[in-house]
């Protein structure tokens, strides 16, 4: 829960007059003077205002221990593995300190972009939609990971041109091993005959089309990689561009 600002400002206001109480009392049980005492106090504020300012000018020249944000666009097919990395990701990142939210594409379906259905035209709404939140998080030092199969390579330039904070990740995976891993009988369901009442229509990467992205800023193969492995390359990736 954050304070407001009103709250903030009691609180600081609140401490400073806590100190000035004991600073008062510890000079004049030493000092047994009330003039000395008074005039103790005060040039101590004084100096004390002077030393912060300056203080704070100092470490704002400093670019250590800084970090920005960056805003990761994923893109892969279903079952490739985005959201897990993405969520192992942020659960890593967030124990060492660091501000990190993940837009699970699955997620904003049901809010966000819930008027929207899987034509192209939807899709890309989609993904913009997903990208406006994005940009505006990394604009504000958010480590930020869009978690969507993202498939058309005009929407995803278009995220990219949006700033020098976006970054393109491709969870690749090869078809054969989605379709054995199917954990969510998807690809099945995809695959049935058209007339079957559980067919998938417009399925990405069998009846609808993914777009390989022609700029990847970082490649992550899931069939070749432990979990753990992918979320290490990962973090590092967005260590390096956050510095």
């Amino acid at each position: 829960m954050l304070d407001t600002k009103k709250r903030s400002i009691a609180k600081s206001l609140s401490w400073r007059l806590l100190a000035i109480i004991v600073l008062a009392t510890v000079s004049f049980l030493i000092t047994r003077d009330l003039q000395k005492t008074s005039i103790i106090t005060l040039f101590y504020h004084f100096v004390q205002v002077i030393a912060f300012v300056m203080h704070e000018r100092i470490w704002n020249q400093v670019g250590w221990g800084r970090s920005k944000g960056v805003f990761i666009q994923m893109t892969g097919l279903s079952g490739s593995g985005k959201s897990t990395i993405a969520k192992a990701t942020q659960r890593s990142m967030q124990k060492k300190g660091y501000r990190v939210e993940v837009i699970d594409g699955d997620e904003y379906r049901e809010g966000l972009c819930k008027d929207l259905g899987f034509s192209k035209e939807d899709r890309n709404t989609n993904i913009r939609r997903l990208g406006f939140v994005g940009k505006v998080l990394a604009r504000n030092d958010v480590i930020t990971i869009m978690s969507a199969i993202n498939p058309y390579e005009e929407v995803r330039a278009e995220l990219r041109a949006m700033s020098d904070s976006v970054k393109t990740v491709f969870v690749d995976c090869d078809l054969e091993t989605l379709k054995e891993r199917d954990t969510k009988g998807l690809y099945r369901r995809a695959l049935l005959p058209d007339d079957h009442p559980e067919k998938i229509a417009k399925f990405t990467g069998i009846s609808d089309p993914f777009d390989a992205p022609l700029v990847c800023d970082l490649k992550i193969d899931t069939s070749k990689e432990a979990e753990e492995e992918s979320v290490a390359k990962l973090e590092n990736f967005i260590i390096q561009n956050i510095s």
